[in-house]
């Protein structure tokens, strides 16, 4: 065709025939502008293909990983529940002055050094975001509950390194000051029942219960990513 219009173009300007030649030429930049936005349909079209299938895997990558975290949430929140319920009534003894619970307020104080220490493995969320393909997630509503959850896992963090550094710089202390551990043995019961002791287990029993608190409600926020991915995948099939 290309070989045609050439000739065509030639005839004519042989012939002088000026309007025939310009016609021929407008077809041919005609034709040739058709070809190129086609090609860019086509491209663009692919392009869209491959990123909609992109976007699927990501969303099955999120759900994995945010079901990994939705099981390990659950597990710390039972570890942490199951030392605050101790605390808790190892304080109240205290409280009481109950000296005929003597051993069993020992073994619980041996406990005040165990805390729930939440660690995903991995975070697709800021992986998206290095690699700037945080761009082909196209539900904003997904990606609003993610940045929420990675502020809440950052406060679940800072929570659990104050937890520690309570437990390394004054609860460690005080029990090694009052115990001995092997056999498990009160030196002087007299500074178990003091309120300088009751404090150390108020301050533990405060940060546990909020960070019970936040366990909580990153587990809400898990299983409600979840179910819009679930959605989200669903509307895609």
């Amino acid at each position: 065709m290309q070989n045609t219009l050439r000739e065509l173009r030639n005839r004519y300007l042989k012939e002088g025939n000026l309007g025939k030649y310009l016609t021929y030429a407008i077809g041919e930049i005609v034709i040739v502008v058709a070809g190129i936005l086609l090609a860019l349909y086509l491209n663009n079209w692919n392009q869209k293909r491959s990123d909609k299938k992109l976007e699927i895997q990501y969303y099955q990558s999120m759900k994995n990983q945010l079901n990994e975290d939705l099981e390990i949430i659950i597990g710390e929140m039972d570890y942490n529940q199951t030392y605050l319920d101790q605390l808790s009534y190892a304080e109240n003894l205290i409280f009481l002055n109950d000296r005929r619970n003597l051993d069993t307020l020992g073994k619980i104080a041996l406990n005040m050094v165990k805390y729930s220490d939440f660690r995903r493995k991995s975070s697709i969320y800021q992986t998206l975001v290095t690699s700037g393909e945080i761009i082909i997630i196209k539900n904003s509503r997904i990606i609003e509950k993610l940045q929420n959850l990675e502020e809440t896992y950052t406060y679940i963090n800072r929570l659990e390194e104050n937890h520690s550094t309570i437990i390394l710089s004054q609860i460690i202390p005080d029990i090694r000051e009052r115990f001995q551990f092997n056999p498990v043995k009160v030196v002087n019961p007299e500074d178990i029942f003091t309120y300088q002791f009751q404090n150390s287990f108020d301050i533990l029993i405060y940060i546990m219960m909020e960070k019970s608190g936040i366990y909580a409600r990153a587990k809400d926020e898990i299983q409600s990513l979840i179910d819009l991915i679930d959605q989200e995948l669903k509307d895609r099939f």
